[in-house]
C-alpha cells in the first residue's frame, strides 16, 4: 500500500493546510525537473491521488473528534433509541450511502478518463511529429538524389564548355588591354581627322579642287573615334556576362 504521507513529505498528523502545502510544493517541484509532459501527467496524477486520499483521511478524522467531543448523555440515549429503528430506515440509509461511493467513484473513473484521453492526444501528437520528421527527410534525401542525377547528366556540357571559358577570358583580357590604348588613340585619331578636314578646307579656300574623299574619311575616322570606347565597353561588358554565366555553370 502506498504511503501517501510519505509520497507527499508530510506527518502522520498533518493538518489539511499542511497537507495541500506540501502537495502544491511536489507539483511545483515536478513542473520544473520533469520536461516529458506525459511523464509529468503521470506523476501529476499519484500526486493527486495522495492529496485526495490524505485529504479524506482527515476530514474523517476531524469528524470522529468532533463527534466525541459533542456527544452528552442525552445524545447517547438518542443514539439508542436510532438503534432501534426498523430495517426500512436502515435500508435506506444504506442505499444513500451506497449512492454516494458510486458518485465517488464515477468522479474518479471520469478523472482516469480524462487522463487517459489527454495520454492519448500526447501519442497523437508526437506520432504526428514523428511522421513530420520522417516526410521532411524523405523529401530532403529525394531532392539530393534528383540534383546528383541532374549533375551527372549535365557534366558532359560543362566539360565541353570548358574551353569556352579559357577562350573567352583571353578575349576579356586583350579587349581590356585595347580599351586602354583606344583610349589614348581615339584622342589621336580625332584630332588627326580634325587637322586633315580643316588643312583641306583651307586648300580648297586658296583655289586647290575640293576632294570629297578626303572629307568624308577624315568624317568617319572623327565618328569611329568617339564612339569606338563605347563599343569596346559595351562588347567587354557582354563578353564578362557570357562568361560569368559558363563558369557558374561550370563550377
Amino acid at each position: 500500500m502506498t504511503d501517501y504521507h510519505k509520497l507527499l513529505g508530510v506527518e502522520k498528523n498533518a493538518s489539511k493546510e499542511e497537507i495541500k502545502k506540501a502537495y502544491e510544493m511536489q507539483v511545483e517541484k515536478m513542473k520544473k525537473e520533469v520536461v516529458n509532459e506525459k511523464r509529468l501527467n503521470q506523476f501529476l496524477k499519484i500526486f493527486d491521488e495522495a492529496y485526495e486520499a490524505l485529504i479524506s483521511l482527515e476530514e474523517n478524522q476531524s469528524v470522529k473528534e468532533n463527534l466525541t467531543v459533542a456527544i452528552n448523555p442525552k445524545e447517547i440515549q438518542k443514539e439508542k433509541d436510532y438503534s432501534n429503528e426498523d430495517e426500512a430506515s436502515k435500508s435506506r440509509r444504506n442505499s444513500r450511502s451506497k449512492a454516494k461511493g458510486s458518485g465517488g467513484k464515477s468522479n474518479n473513473l471520469k478523472r482516469k478518463e480524462t487522463s487517459r484521453n489527454k495520454e492519448r492526444k500526447n501519442s497523437l501528437n508526437d506520432d504526428k511529429e514523428e511522421k513530420g520528421r520522417k516526410q521532411r527527410a524523405a523529401e530532403k534525401k529525394s531532392q539530393n538524389d534528383t540534383k546528383k542525377a541532374f549533375n551527372l547528366i549535365m557534366l558532359p556540357f560543362k566539360i565541353l564548355a570548358f574551353p569556352f571559358i579559357v577562350v573567352l577570358s583571353v578575349i576579356i583580357a586583350v579587349l581590356q588591354v585595347i580599351n586602354i590604348i583606344s583610349w589614348i588613340a581615339t584622342k589621336v585619331l580625332i584630332v588627326g581627322s580634325i587637322s586633315v578636314g580643316a588643312i583641306h578646307l583651307y586648300q580648297v579656300k586658296m583655289g586647290q579642287a575640293i576632294n570629297y574623299n578626303i572629307l568624308i574619311l577624315a568624317g568617319a575616322v572623327l565618328l569611329a573615334s568617339f564612339f569606338l570606347p563605347y563599343i569596346l565597353k559595351l562588347l567587354l561588358k557582354v563578353l564578362k556576362t557570357i562568361n560569368d554565366v559558363l563558369k557558374g555553370f561550370v563550377f
